[in-house]
């Protein structure tokens, strides 16, 4: 039989039935697979995790060295609760999601549109009038745009894909 080891969750999945090429996703982690030969993976999922944990420890370490430098400079402590809750999200949300679901997609969405509602409101704090601010409030927007595309294309595999 050709049965397919998921790369996300490694349960062996049985593709009765699907063509070659056909596209599905696995029912417990939702990682997204190709029935047929697929190319060799340079990089192993474990090395992949260590990596996406690496960087988004260093995303949420940047983004707390922010909020600490917000409340030193501007000294309101409202705005630097706001911000660092929102940053243990924009860290928190990314790291559930691989934990639980292995799906480039989600792991995106979940990343992307927290953070993109970070930097709107780190424009619009109080006490942050630098040169380049609306920049902030740009990238903002571009983050949000991107985590809505990623979003969008999860729900649409979901619904499309059959699951195995």
């Amino acid at each position: 039989m050709d049965m397919i080891k998921c790369g996300g969750c490694g349960r062996e999945i049985d593709p009765v039935g699907m063509p070659d090429g056909a596209r599905f996703l696995c029912t417990r982690c939702c990682h997204l697979h190709t029935k047929g030969p697929e190319p060799p993976h340079k990089l192993g999922y474990t090395a992949f995790t260590v990596i996406a944990y690496l960087c988004l420890a260093a995303l949420a370490l940047a983004g707390f060295t922010l909020c600490v430098l917000y409340v030193i400079g501007a000294g309101d402590l409202t705005w630097f609760v706001i911000l660092s809750a929102l940053m243990l999200c924009v860290a928190g949300c990314p790291a559930v999601i691989l934990v639980r679901k292995r799906n480039l997609a989600l792991l995106l969405a979940a990343l992307y549109l927290p953070l993109g509602v970070w930097a709107h409101l780190w424009h619009r704090a109080p006490g942050v009038e630098w040169e380049y601010s609306a920049m902030t409030a740009y990238g903002g927007y571009f983050f949000l745009l991107i985590g809505a595309a990623a979003l969008v294309a999860f729900i649409s595999n979901s619904r499309a894909l059959p699951r195995l």
